[in-house]
């Protein structure tokens, strides 16, 4: 009799906040400051309450400084049982610095190969990317690609 091993609960690969290729990259260990599922993978994150400790969305007068990386998602991230996956309020995240990955983009972004990718930091779209310069900010980000499924490949060298 056969018995099942592998429940298969893992992130799977090209989703928000995945790597793109292995090339090399940067990560840092941050802890998330933000509710259950407000922080999600693939958005950029701000320097938290505790500097070089905590990361949060980043909010309306966020400037370039204080863009800690994008939210990476590591290989043991489990979904819960309702095949969602979060990030939980006080969970170590890694935040890539430099290197490609996917990232989140706004609901209005045009990505495309090479445009510069900004951060928003007001409304419902905060922390995603987007190719619109007014009222976001200039990280130094490219798109990789244009959008596939709400995402698309940032690459960011901070």
């Amino acid at each position: 009799m056969a018995a099942q091993l592998d429940y298969g609960y893992s992130t799977p690969k090209g989703v928000a906040g995945g790597k793109v290729d292995i090339a090399y990259d940067e990560v840092l260990t941050r802890k998330n400051e933000e509710a259950d599922g407000v922080l999600k993978y693939g958005m950029a994150a701000m320097v938290g309450t505790v500097k070089g400790t905590s990361v949060k969305v980043p909010i309306s007068g966020t400037t370039a400084e204080q863009i800690e990386g994008i939210v990476l998602h590591a290989a043991n991230t489990e979904q819960d049982m309702k095949g969602k996956v979060i990030v939980p309020n006080n969970a170590s995240v890694g935040i890539l610095r430099k290197g490609r990955i996917w990232g989140r983009i706004a609901s209005d972004a045009t990505p495309t190969y090479k445009a510069k990718a900004y951060v928003v930091v007001d409304g419902d779209d905060a922390g995603t990317f987007t190719d619109k310069a007014e009222g976001n900010v200039d990280i130094g980000a490219r798109f990789g690609n244009a959008s596939d499924d709400g995402i698309a490949v940032i690459e960011i060298n901070m």
